[in-house]
């Protein structure tokens, strides 16, 4: 499957699957900061940054600095890159057809439920993970409010 929809924006249109995901993830707004782009992909910021150095190159998206913070880089479609991401994503869409031609109506329905509860299940474990990773930071919120109820308020005039 990851086969056959790869050939239409790497065969076809030259992109690796990280500037493919970085182009899909920018022309989701009208302008997206590469944090947001991070957590959309799943990217680091370095594969970020190549991706966006190459699509930038063959003039597929446009970056600049954030104007309150420069390190803060800004991801851009341009006309010649909304095009392209239109394009691909017209070709996705019909080999997505085809390929949901094997399946009968019915078939089509229960891979669309099992794929639904799928995500479901899948979002629940990485707010799980969110959550233990929040209770275990080296001093979550919730136990500083603790410490300063614990040591009262005039403890924090003293430090």
């Amino acid at each position: 499957m990851s086969a056959a929809i790869s050939q239409v924006y790497a065969d076809a249109h030259g992109l690796s699957r990280d500037e493919w995901r970085v182009l899909a993830a920018t022309g989701e707004a009208e302008a997206q900061p590469t944090r947001a782009i991070a957590e959309q992909t799943g990217l680091d910021k370095v594969a970020i940054s190549r991706a966006a150095s190459s699509l930038e190159d063959r003039g597929l998206i446009r970056r600049t600095e954030d104007r309150a913070d420069r390190r803060i880089k800004i991801l851009r479609l341009t006309p010649a890159g909304a095009d392209a991401l239109e394009e691909i994503e017209r070709q996705v869409r019909d080999r997505e057809t085809y390929l949901l031609q094997a399946l009968s109506a019915e078939e089509r329905a229960t891979l669309e439920g099992a794929i639904e509860k799928l995500c479901r299940q899948a979002e629940a474990l990485i707010l799980e993970r969110e959550e233990a990773a929040e209770e275990s930071a080296p001093f979550p919120a919730h136990r500083f409010e603790l410490l300063t109820r614990r040591r009262g308020p005039l403890a924090h005039a003293a430090e």
